[in-house]
Parts: structure tokens; sequence; C-alpha cells
């Protein structure tokens, strides 16, 4: 089983004070404190990198959303986890209800 970390932010006057990496490392804590097999993140390659994310691609996941594929990123908390992955990773209800609240019908389509 996995999880999706949340996206963050910090307050533009409250950044490079090592906030935002807390926050990641706190959630990747939680995540192994329940006992989580990996982690999806979408967000900026280079900042989740340093983390020990890489592209969920690269493990044969895919996003639901439309995103940038470097930008759909894992990581793995247990040894196996993502051997002989394939799928498509599926966020929960509350993603889409932010999703819909921020972009309005965005899944019409649906």
């Amino acid at each position: 089983m996995g999880m999706g970390l949340a996206p963050l932010a910090v307050l533009p006057e409250c950044q490079r004070q090592g906030i935002g990496a807390q926050l990641v490392w706190h959630g990747l804590d939680e995540c192994r404190r329940l006992e989580q097999d990996f982690v999806v993140v979408l967000g900026h390659p280079e900042y989740y990198r340093r983390f020990g994310f890489v592209p969920a691609a690269s493990k044969n996941l895919r996003c639901e959303y439309p995103v940038p594929p470097e930008a759909f990123m894992v990581l793995k908390l247990r040894s196996g986890a993502l051997e002989n992955c394939d799928g498509l990773v599926k966020y929960g209800p509350e993603f889409r209800e932010l999703d819909d609240a921020i972009v309005p019908n965005v899944h019409e389509a649906d």
C-alpha cells in the first residue's frame, strides 16, 4: 500500500530555512510509522530528488492526472515494494475534491 505526499508550501519570507524539508521528512516518517510500502509525490523533481524520490515512470507507475512525467515521483519505503510494478496511481477522493474546488468542472468529462 502506498500514500501520496500532499503538496506543501512555505511562505516566501520563510523559505530557505529548512521548513519545507522538515515537513517532507516528517511526512515520510509518518508514512513509515503507518507501514506504507511507498510514497508518491507530484512536485519539482530537483527538490524531491534530495529525499530519494525517483521518477515513477522508472518503476512503471503512471499518475491519473495529466502531469509531466518528471513531476510524478515515487520513493520506496520497504524493500521489494516496487518490484514488478506496473499501473496507474489513483489518488483518494480528497484530492479530487480539492482539484474540483480549484479548477471547477475539470473532471466534467469523467
